[in-house]
């Protein structure tokens, strides 16, 4: 009979054959507590929090507590019948619920339940949502629907409609006072706060079917049957409030990440453990175990790096990049001195969920081995009124030797201007040359031919027997344009009848059958070829060796705005001396800078890039004289340097030797046929010649405007 009872209560079946037996197995029974009261169902609501901080999670928990069936074999048995099962009222768990603290769920997303082969768990209706699928088998959840079958009609064919939508509960027996009952929960997935609010949880309402009595009932056909009579007890639970807030701000340590976490987790790492002084290195943290990783920014290292006093981190090169599971944070530090250091371990602080306190973890310390280089980096000014950590910095100092050289900004002019006449003068040889070669040819034939006879006999007159021998040779291939070697007396005799006498034609005869019987040897004569190597003079000036020497010691032993100053006047006259060049151009400019002259800095950082282009030194030197020069420490490079790219990236004589480049393909192409595809390559290169031209004027004006400045500045 239990196995009949289990069935019914788990087929989807009709509520009358259920009813009928639940009737006949427990007419006038009642279940009692040990104090004689009949323990009732019960219905709570419990969230998993009251107080939130804003990214943290909170469930909502349903519990329906029923008291077991009366019997042994029906202990195991849940008291709830798939046919009339429990509809709960949750005001939440509707679309138009809305709170500006917490992120909405779909309230149909109840986590589905595992269920043991083809039983299904018992399940619940819930507000007003319904399904109409004919014979479907799964409700909106993708739970199994105890409510659908082969048949959408009800005994006598009449349509249902759509019917209530189940939902699954979780079931476990748990004991209150004496009573072993059932406990339904259901949970809704996690909401999540995003603002600090209060939100009000509204009193969930639950009806339930509850036997309450046992009648006598005809059937269709008349016959007196026994049914159970069900009583809805309405049930209700409390409202519940819940706070969202922020973190206090009160204890908040000055590297805090943002980060609401339990477990957060902080590495660090360089790029490398073994660098020269004054070289960039990259600096990575990577911060995980946030749940909401945009609340997440860069912790400000400035004190710990102030207080070591090792390495300068620069702020402003900050780059923030998310990951799928963390935060990554990049920023370039140099180290100030040479020799084994450590770099320091740096704190990230957070907020602690666990502890509802802020917390604080280190990152492990690194050694570094230091290189003593050619390049310092620059610490910070004594005066700590000026907010030097707030505007970009520039690189350090090069103490490169090669900075008192003296690089021309142009090629030679000589060079220049041959690059610019050459093309043109090559292409009117290319085409004058053939014409003209072939008069000049076809006038030296003639003169060969009239002369030939005549210089023939002034050789022949001699008494060197090779000589008359080449001379009898040459007559025949400048006279007749035959081979002279291999002409015979008879040939001879041919080709001469025409033009000469009998006279003149034996003579030639006779001295060619005499250059045949003696015989006929080549001297070979060594030619000596003499080098001669032209010294050139050199023209010394003064030499800006030790000028430049003590500039870079001045710039060194600065600290302040006047020894920058007496520095930048040290590399001035390193200029006047004759030295030019990208490292002593840079080394001015950021002298000048950290004096408190960023319009002159601005001034020699673009005269570097007009000698080395755009490199990082220059592009961050030009950066940081912008950035004082308008006092906006995030003073951006303008737009032009974006558009006109080429402009900063290639010094100017690259520049000019690529215009140099399109002007001699220029008039390459014209030597090619007519046609589309030269028309096209001719349009870009004159394009690519006008482009490059134009900013060769640009650098050259500025360089002029430079120059002027520099002279009036002195």
């Amino acid at each position: 009979m239990a196995a009949r009872f289990k069935a019914v209560l788990r087929s989807p079946g009709r509520l009358a054959g259920g009813a009928f037996l639940f009737a006949q197995l427990f007419a006038g029974a009642t279940v009692q507590a040990a104090d004689g009261t009949q323990p009732q169902p019960t219905l709570e609501m419990t969230v998993s929090t009251t107080n939130l901080v804003v990214t943290e999670e909170l469930t909502v928990t349903l519990r329906l507590w029923m008291p077991p069936l009366e019997g042994e074999s029906f202990a195991e048995i849940p008291p709830v019948m798939d046919q009339r099962p429990p509809h709960f009222t949750v005001p939440f768990w509707t679309p138009d619920w809305k709170t500006s603290a917490l992120t909405l769920q779909d309230p149909q997303r109840i986590p589905p339940l595992e269920t043991d082969g083809a039983r299904t768990a018992p399940v619940f209706t819930l507000n007003d949502y319904v399904t109409d699928g004919l014979g479907s088998l799964r409700g909106p959840l993708g739970g199994r629907d105890p409510f659908a079958s082969l048949f959408d009609d009800d005994f006598f064919g009449r349509s249902l409609g759509p019917r209530p939508a189940t939902f699954p509960f979780t079931v476990r027996r748990v004991k209150r006072g004496d009573v072993n009952g059932w406990e339904f929960t259901v949970s809704s997935l996690p909401y999540r706060a995003v603002a600090p609010g209060h939100v009000l949880f509204n009193a969930v309402q639950a009806k339930i079917p509850v036997i309450t009595a046992v009648r006598t009932v005809r059937d269709r056909f008349g016959r007196a049957t026994a049914a159970p009579t069900i009583k809805e007890v309405t049930l209700r639970t409390r409202a519940c409030a819940v706070d969202v807030v922020e973190p206090t701000t009160v204890g908040r340590p000055a590297s805090y990440c943002g980060a609401i976490s339990s477990n957060l987790v902080v590495t660090a790492s360089l790029d490398t453990n073994v660098c020269t002084a004054g070289d960039p290195l990259m600096l990575t943290l990577d911060v995980s175990g946030v749940t909401d990783l945009s609340t997440v920014v860069a912790p400000s290292f400035a004190d710990v790096f102030k207080k070591e006093g090792v390495f300068r981190l620069d702020e402003a090169s900050l780059k923030t990049e998310t990951l799928a599971n963390s935060r990554r944070f990049t920023w370039r530090v140099r180290p100030l001195k040479a020799g084994t250091v450590e770099f320091p371990a740096l704190p990230v602080s957070f907020y602690d969920l666990s502890k509802r306190a802020y917390a604080t973890r280190l990152t492990e310390s690194m050694p570094v081995q230091v290189r003593a280089g050619v390049q310092a980096a620059l610490g910070t000014l004594d005066d700590e009124s000026a907010d030097v950590e707030a505007f970009p910095m520039p690189d350090g100092l090069d103490y490169d030797s090669r900075g008192a050289a003296s690089e021309p900004l142009l090629p030679h002019l000589g060079l220049a201007l041959a690059l610019f006449l050459v093309p043109p003068v090559l292409f009117t040889l290319i085409r004058l040359t053939p014409p003209v070669r072939r008069r000049v040819a076809a006038q030296r034939r003639a003169a060969r031919r009239a002369s030939a006879y005549a210089i023939c006999r002034r050789a022949l007159k001699g008494r060197d027997p090779d000589k008359r021998a080449a001379a009898i040779r040459r007559f025949f291939e400048d006279r007749y344009g035959v081979k002279g070697a291999t002409v015979t007396g008879a040939d001879a005799r041919r080709l001469m009848a025409d033009d000469f006498t009998d006279g003149q034609i034996a003579e030639i005869v006779g001295a060619l059958a005499e250059a045949d019987r003696t015989h006929y040897s080549a001297r070979k004569t060594v030619v000596a070829l003499v080098l001669i190597c032209l010294a050139s003079l050199s023209v010394f000036g003064a030499s800006p060796a030790f000028t430049y020497r003590r500039a870079g010691s001045l710039a060194t032993r600065a600290t302040d705005e006047a020894g920058f100053k007496a520095a930048a006047k040290a590399y001035a006259e390193c200029l006047q001396e004759g030295a030019a060049n990208p490292i002593l151009y840079t080394n001015l400019g950021t002298c000048e800078l950290m004096g408190g002259n960023p319009r002159a800095a601005l001034t020699a950082f673009a005269c570097a890039e007009r000698r080395s282009g755009q490199t990082e030194t220059t592009r961050r030197g030009i950066r940081a004289a912008l950035a004082r020069q308008r006092n906006d420490p995030r003073a951006d490079l303008p737009l032009t340097r974006a558009f006109c790219a080429p402009h900063v990236l290639f010094p100017l004589d690259a520049r000019l030797l690529f215009a140099a480049g399109a002007w001699a393909l220029f008039w390459l192409l014209l030597l090619l046929p007519c046609g589309g595809l030269r028309r096209t390559l001719v349009a870009l290169c004159v394009l690519a010649f006008v482009a490059s031209a134009v900013s060769v004027s640009v650098s050259l004006a500025s360089e002029q405007i430079a120059k002027g400045v520099e002279h009036v500045g002195r």
